[in-house]
């Protein structure tokens, strides 16, 4: 973490922490085993170092090179020439770096716990953009609208207290007419530019097939598979269940997705319909036994349908599916709830770690680069807010990092320079102790109210 400017003690402070999980981790021989390796002047370790602590130091990459050029040995072309090389596999990075998190936070976990592997997409937004590399029309469902940007597709794992990002893609559009913007590179199959942008025009399902196949036989493997309703047609479920993996998912209400049930095939409406309610206010409504079957595939997956009240509209149900037929309902139910630890993710990575606004890149390297370096900045919060036993998020880790350590900061300068005004006025002027506390104490009286909060202990103090 040499590159990083330490222009204050909040910004020491910062460098010595990051600097720790650097080392730990070994992230300069991942970078290099994912061939991101020195091509003239500044090692990649360096740069990466740069740009991993860059957004907690609240300064922008203009900002900090153009103020601090004596302190930093690089320019932000270098920056972008780093960013930009095709050459590194940033999805091996990531997933190494991933695997030995996850080693490291299982131990913290009893055997008892059931971890998962959680799977959702969420808009990447590039509204104001014309040229960026596989711009697309997508649909926002959250919000029912249309976007300019990309897909940002996520495999994560979690135990229900800490998640951690495994892989991801940035997904452009399938279809033609949605696309704004083609690829920028001339295709070449022995590349990994190319098979990184053939991926990006590839389906959801096959992506996620894909993803979960390169997890086997890594420390991220887990048991289950969770996900929401937009990835739960029979089809996936088999094949998810064909790679090994037990799925615990949210169905979606369509009368085109049967199941059998009692000898017939079955929508979910139909099944919660003909059968015999759970009285009273039971954690769920209904458990039904079912086959899931599909015309690809030769054999059918036993699984169970859980049905609990949706909690914005106790009239409304939703239904949860198992593979495992060993898992009661109550442990489906539980297990679904950890699906909600990759919206926290989201939230965090594009408000905090400005996923979307650090930079405004073009190639489509230079975002799967940065999403990375995102990523690696997201993974090292979660480590240290499990590790230190918090109670806050990890986005008030985020901010405990940035801002707390920068009060201490000022509060460290204004002692020394209070510290400077007595000594004056005792040495120099010859007044004595008394009337300097008097002083002292009128002007931290006259003091804004917004530093007066930083500095209560010295006002306490006087």
């Amino acid at each position: 973490m040499n590159s990083m400017p330490e222009m204050n003690e909040n910004d020491k402070s910062i460098s010595k922490i990051c600097e720790g999980f650097v080392k730990r981790f070994r992230i300069n021989h991942l970078l290099r085993a994912s061939n991101a390796t020195k091509e003239k002047g500044v090692p990649a370790y360096e740069i990466f170092a740069f740009l991993f602590g860059l957004v907690f130091t609240g300064k922008s990459l203009y900002a900090l090179i153009e103020n601090y050029r004596e302190k930093i040995s690089f320019g932000k072309d270098a920056v972008y020439r780093f960013l930009a090389r095709a050459s590194i596999n940033w999805e091996s990075f990531l997933m190494n770096l991933s695997c030995a998190v996850v080693g490291t936070v299982d131990r913290l976990t009893c055997d008892d716990r059931k971890s998962v592997l959680i799977i959702d997409d969420s808009p990447y937004y590039r509204n104001r953009s014309k040229k960026v590399e596989f711009l697309s029309r997508c649909y926002d469902h959250t919000v029912n609208a249309y976007y300019k940007g990309l897909t940002l597709l996520t495999l994560g794992w979690s135990d229900g207290q800490t998640f951690l990002p495994i892989r991801f893609h940035l997904l452009g559009a399938s279809d033609e007419k949605n696309l704004l913007e083609g690829a920028h590179v001339k295709e070449d199959g022995r590349t990994l530019a190319t098979r990184r942008r053939r991926d990006a025009r590839n389906t959801k399902p096959a992506l996620v097939l894909s993803m979960l196949e390169s997890v086997k036989g890594t420390a991220a493997q887990a048991k289950y598979v969770v996900f929401d309703s937009w990835f739960s047609s029979p089809s996936a479920i088999i094949s998810i269940r064909q790679l090994g993996y037990d799925v615990v998912a949210r169905l979606k209400n369509n009368e085109n997705f049967r199941y059998k049930f009692r000898g017939e095939n079955a929508s979910i409406s139909r099944i919660y319909a003909t059968s015999k309610k759970r009285r009273g206010r039971s954690k769920y409504l209904l458990s039904a036994l079912v086959d899931v079957r599909h015309n690809d595939f030769p054999d059918s997956v036993p699984a169970r349908i859980v049905y609990v009240r949706e909690k914005a509209n106790n009239g409304n149900w939703i239904a949860l599916i198992s593979t495992d037929l060993s898992l009661s309902e109550d442990e489906i139910v539980a297990i679904y709830g950890k699906r909600w630890d990759i919206e926290p993710f989201h939230r965090v990575i594009k408000s905090c770690l400005h996923l979307e606004t650090e930079f405004q890149l073009r190639s489509y390297d230079s975002m799967t680069a940065h999403a990375t370096i995102v990523m690696v900045r997201y993974i090292f919060l979660s480590l240290e807010n499990r590790e230190n036993i918090d109670w806050r998020s990890v986005n008030d880790g985020f901010y405990v990092l940035c801002a707390e350590l920068d009060d201490i900061s000022f509060s460290y300068v204004f002692g020394i320079i209070l510290a400077i005004l007595k000594s004056c006025l005792h040495d120099d002027l010859h007044l004595p102790e008394e009337l300097v506390e008097a002083l002292v104490t009128y002007f931290l009286s006259c003091l804004p109210c917004f530093i007066k909060d930083k500095i209560s202990f010295y006002t306490c103090e006087s």
